[in-house]
């Protein structure tokens, strides 16, 4: 019976040593995974270009390249209300490509400053249609196969709308459009 009872009290002892070897083991691996991670952070967002760097690009680009631009850094502003979103009808315009007959066809979503921006738009819908038809037809399927081009056309066509609205009480009220729908064949 005091062998047993030795064996009984060992066990706990023997025990204790390996649970705190397990906590010491997983803290590390935690403190390791956790810099990994802030390491993988820091090298995939990358260092921002220097101030006098993307000013000496901005004066070089065309307009319409810098109001798409200012497009995108609106949209990423933060919204203070709730958006008031227009949907517009369906756009299908010839590409301006020259080695083939090709076409885009796409459905937007306006995003407007207010509900009576979001009016006059649509009572504008004709002009507004014309301007971005017009600029539809000026692309080529290659302006519109990235990502890039196809955020530089949402800035072209927000421009093109509030364009279209100079003059009006919803003067610039076009803050974004989103593409809902968009095939270029």
């Amino acid at each position: 019976m005091a062998a047993s009872e030795a064996k009984s009290e060992a066990a706990p002892a023997a025990a204790k040593p390996n649970k705190t070897k397990l906590i010491v083991i997983v803290a590390a691996a935690l403190a390791l995974l956790g810099g990994g991670g802030g390491a993988a952070a820091y090298f995939m967002l990358g260092k921002k270009e220097p101030a006098e760097v993307a000013d000496a690009d901005e004066q070089a680009e065309e307009p319409a390249d810098k109001a798409a631009k200012d497009v995108v850094k609106k949209k990423k502003k933060k919204r203070t209300g709730a958006p008031v979103f227009v949907e517009l009808d369906m756009f299908t315009a010839n590409l301006r490509d020259t080695e083939a007959d090709r076409f885009i066809q796409m459905k937007l979503v306006a995003e407007v400053k207010d509900a009576a921006a979001g009016e006059m738009l649509k009572t504008m819908m004709p002009a507004v249609r014309n301007e971005v038809l017009l600029l539809l037809g000026s692309k080529e399927a290659k302006d519109v196969a990235t990502r890039e081009g196809k955020e530089r056309l949402a800035g072209e066509i927000v421009a093109a709308a509030n364009k279209t609205l100079e003059g009006t009480p919803a003067a610039g009220g076009v803050q974004s459009v989103n593409f809902t729908h968009i095939i270029v064949q």
